[in-house]
């Protein structure tokens, strides 16, 4: 193969070329920046209206993994309950699915509104062959605002369990 030998001006011309490519596309990002909201100093940002996921409305779900299998925990027995003048009273069980999911959101439609909750994970009843540290996992959380969609993971093993509010 021959060597081929560029000349400066060509060059010189792919240079600049580059360079406008890259302000163009910096200054349109920055146009795009100034559009959209950003969020007060110190607050995460927040969404302007109800997420909608796939034409579902606002919900809550739960979804349940055995870190410990490396698989859904499928079978989990979860009680949930809502706090109503000082005391958690019962709203359902469940019992997951094959992927680890309740079959239908706990709370949906005209059931879903602002309140404190829990959830019981049976965990110590799922790992019954095991010597596990954990039996049942309460999780108490609040749903503020009926307008988004609020998901609770639940990560577990006989000796470990996290749970965050997941998307």
């Amino acid at each position: 193969m021959a060597n081929q030998v560029v000349s400066q001006p060509a060059r010189r011309q792919f240079a600049l070329s580059g360079l406008a490519l890259g302000a163009a596309a910096l200054t349109a990002r920055g146009a795009l920046a100034q559009q959209q909201p950003t969020a007060a100093p110190g607050r995460p940002a927040q969404a302007s209206g109800p997420i909608v996921l796939h034409g579902a409305s606002p919900r809550l779900t739960v979804h349940a993994l055995d870190t410990f299998h490396g698989a859904a925990a499928t079978g989990l027995r979860i009680d949930f309950s809502r706090l109503v003048g000082g005391s958690y009273e019962p709203l359902r069980s469940v019992v997951m699915n094959g992927n680890g999911r309740s079959d239908d959101p706990l709370l949906v439609g005209d059931s879903y509104q602002p309140g404190h909750f829990e959830l019981r994970f049976h965990v110590g009843e799922h790992f019954k062959a095991s010597d596990g540290l954990s039996d049942v996992v309460p999780v108490r959380f609040s749903i503020f605002d009926a307008a988004q969609h609020y998901h609770v993971p639940m990560l577990c093993a006989p000796w470990f369990f996290s749970t965050y509010r997941g998307s």
